[in-house]
């Protein structure tokens, strides 16, 4: 609670009546207690204010009126907090817009809490305003800490907004400040994994998996085991995209053996699920059939579909390097009906697709997937994939016309 504003009034009243600290406190507190709480330090109990106001001829209402206020706005706060913990985040939002000037001691803690809740309402461009704000004072307050902390914010809700270039630059700006002792090091270590997950999207593999390995070798030593082994598993999948197939198996093997003993069975999953990726590019099919479906029987129990359709995206991968072409289409329209048509996976399932087709000389399908995976890479930002899916499209439609040209040539020239 802040007693600043009740500690003014009492100075006033005194100075009004003429007193010293001394003379207001003679026979109910001593000199020093007047003073703290005239300097907002302490707060009178009831009996205590209740005698000072009798002697400075004042209510005991001029003294608390404004307290009142504040104790009422601090308890709009808290719920506030409590209806956003249990998810009313509507609630939570309207409470925190309607609580007029905030006491300076809690603005920091307003803002990311009004922003947070904004975030969970998608609000973004008010989140972001609320942390611009605030980050502005705190880097005028030179408080480095808490600057990388809401840079950090800034970055997650870019991204969120699928902003990624803004997301990034928030990062990397906060990086520049982690030289500092004063940044923690677990958000450094975050910074780096962030920063390198959000390159790997963009199709900057290089890029990614240095910050990505600067995210495994500043990880604090106290960072927990299931941390350990998820950076593990990024760095395998990093090594995976840049063909360094012996160093990724590596990663996802030491992944594998962390996230094994822990209690968290999907992690486990997923670095299994990279790891059999893994073992098809060295064309060890059964041993990734294998783990593939031990995934997707866990992710059943779990009732996970979406990691199900995930999982068997990559049996068929596995599928059309064995030639099995029906059982990949097979696949990959199974998965389609537990994700998103909307999601960036969807798009590897329709690219996909158009690879089985096309190896089953059904040339039109496959122009038909490959036409929708480039509209869900468009969507989605996916420069570099784009590029070599619209590579794929042109290709595809040489082999379309020469194959029109071999059946109907008569018709065509006509």
């Amino acid at each position: 609670m802040d007693n600043t504003s009740l500690g003014q009034q009492l100075k006033r009243a005194r100075k009004e009546k003429g007193m010293t600290q001394h003379d207001l406190a003679d026979g109910i507190v001593t000199s020093s207690m007047i003073c703290q709480i005239e300097n907002g330090k302490a707060f009178p109990s009831y009996q205590v204010l209740s005698s000072l106001a009798d002697r400075l001829g004042k209510p005991i209402e001029f003294f608390v009126s404004d307290t009142d206020s504040q104790m009422k706005q601090r308890s709009s706060f808290v719920l506030a907090k409590a209806l956003i913990e249990a998810g009313s985040y509507q609630k939570g939002y309207a409470l925190l817009k309607n609580m007029g000037e905030v006491p300076k001691s809690e603005e920091e803690q307003y803002r990311l809490t009004l922003a947070e809740c904004c975030v969970k309402l998608q609000k973004y461009d008010e989140a972001s305003v609320l942390l611009d704000e605030l980050l502005q004072v705190v880097m005028r307050q030179q408080l480095t800490d808490e600057s990388v902390r809401v840079m950090f914010r800034l970055g997650e809700i870019a991204e969120l907004s699928g902003q990624y270039q803004l997301a990034l630059f928030h990062w990397k700006k906060a990086l520049d400040l982690c030289e500092s002792d004063e940044v923690d090091g677990y958000v450094r270590s975050q910074l780096f994994s962030r920063t390198g997950m959000t390159l790997f999207k963009l199709g900057e593999r290089e890029e990614a998996q240095e910050y990505l390995r600067l995210a495994y070798e500043s990880r604090p030593e106290e960072a927990s085991a299931e941390e350990t082994g998820l950076l593990c598993a990024k760095l395998a999948m990093s090594y995976r995209e840049q063909k360094d197939l012996a160093q990724a198996r590596e990663l996802a093997e030491q992944a594998t053996a962390i996230l094994s003993g822990l209690d968290n069975v999907k992690l486990s999953y997923e670095v299994k699920r990279s790891m059999a990726v893994v073992l098809a590019k060295q064309e060890r099919t059964d041993e990734a059939m294998r783990l593939l479906e031990e995934c997707t029987d866990g992710y059943t129990r779990l009732y996970d579909s979406f990691e199900v359709g995930l999982t068997q995206f990559e049996m068929a991968s596995v599928r059309l390097m064995e030639n099995r072409l029906d059982e990949g289409i097979a696949l990959l329209q199974s998965g389609l009906t537990m994700v998103s048509e909307d999601d960036l996976e969807a798009a590897k399932a329709h690219r996909l697709l158009a690879s089985l087709y096309r190896k089953k000389k059904e040339l039109p399908e496959a122009i038909h997937h490959l036409h929708l995976a480039m509209g869900l890479l468009h969507k989605h930002g996916q420069t570099v994939e784009l590029t070599e899916a619209m590579d794929m499209s042109v290709t595809l439609y040489e082999e379309w016309e020469r194959y029109r040209m071999q059946k109907y040539g008569q018709l065509i020239i006509a």
